[in-house]
């Protein structure tokens, strides 16, 4: 493939009506992709492509004088690079530390855990204020000797901050087997010798086993069907966070655990998000 030193860039607008057909017509001319921009002014849409050809963006420029195209030129980015040389640590939760491989990290608490990991195909690097917020509620329990579920691991942050708090088991489970090498370089990278994740639903454990602690960070129309099969992974007095959920949609979740018999015990919002912490 060669190499593009330079990319050449087109900016223009249309009245908001039109710009579906515009989108079309743009297209269909050899636009591979359209970038709707935050319009200037009401009443209209602003939108850019780029291509590495500056012919070819010359000639769809002419073949449009309706969108008012502004052509520039801008250096092209290794942006693999650009954004590893930007890559910082992520304070997930006060005792909680995210960090790329390449980025090194010292905490000044020595209570705090750090972790060294990458997404790729997996979710969850500690961002995002759902993860974020489970974290947060993680630091309420005592792990310690206890055994824990993270339901739709991911990276299997969770389930390794729970791994670092003392747990002595931390199953993770995904249905997705895209992500299974991903946990477990995550896993290997921060000392573990397995991942102890599960490929599967939760039907794959077998009738009796339990689990001290369960998390679930995953949006409602996801979890709701697993309801059944949560209440009974979760051993008596257990305690199990749910995140992920909308600020709009809690009360589904109060309502499911009203109706199990769980008591809530913390909850935190952060954003549009809203997460918590029950016993069982």
């Amino acid at each position: 493939m060669q190499k593009i030193d330079t990319w050449y860039k087109a900016q223009g607008y249309c009245p908001v009506e039109e710009y579906e057909i515009a989108s079309y017509l743009l297209f269909e001319a050899g636009v591979a992709t359209l970038e709707e921009l935050d319009p200037v002014e009401d009443g209209r849409t602003d939108f850019c492509f780029y291509t590495g050809d500056k012919e070819e963006r010359d000639r769809i420029v002419a073949e449009f004088p309706q969108y008012h195209f502004e052509v520039t030129e801008e250096e092209a980015k290794d942006w693999d690079k650009w954004w590893r040389d930007r890559a910082q640590p992520v304070s997930v939760s006060p005792h909680l530390v995210v960090r790329p491989p390449w980025v090194e990290y010292t905490p000044e608490d020595p209570q705090t855990v750090v972790l060294e990991l990458e997404a790729k195909t997996a979710f969850g690097t500690g961002e995002h204020d759902t993860t974020s917020s489970c974290a947060h509620l993680m630091e309420g329990i005592d792990f310690n000797g206890k055994t824990v579920l993270d339901i739709g691991t991911g990276t299997g942050i969770l389930a390794m901050f729970a791994r670092r708090k003392g747990a002595k088991l931390a199953v993770g489970t995904e249905i997705d087997p895209l992500t299974i090498p991903c946990i477990t370089e995550n896993f290997e990278r921060n000392g573990f010798d397995l991942s102890e994740c599960v490929l599967g639903f939760l039907d794959s454990f077998k009738d009796g086993v339990k689990f001290d602690v369960l998390l679930c960070n995953m949006i409602r129309s996801e979890l709701w069907p697993m309801r059944d099969d949560m209440e009974d992974l979760l051993a008596p007095g257990g305690q199990i966070i749910i995140s992920g959920q909308l600020l709009t949609e809690k009360d589904y979740i109060l309502k499911w655990f009203e109706e199990a018999g769980f008591t809530v015990q913390k909850e935190r919002i952060s954003g549009e998000w809203w997460s918590v912490l029950a016993r069982s």
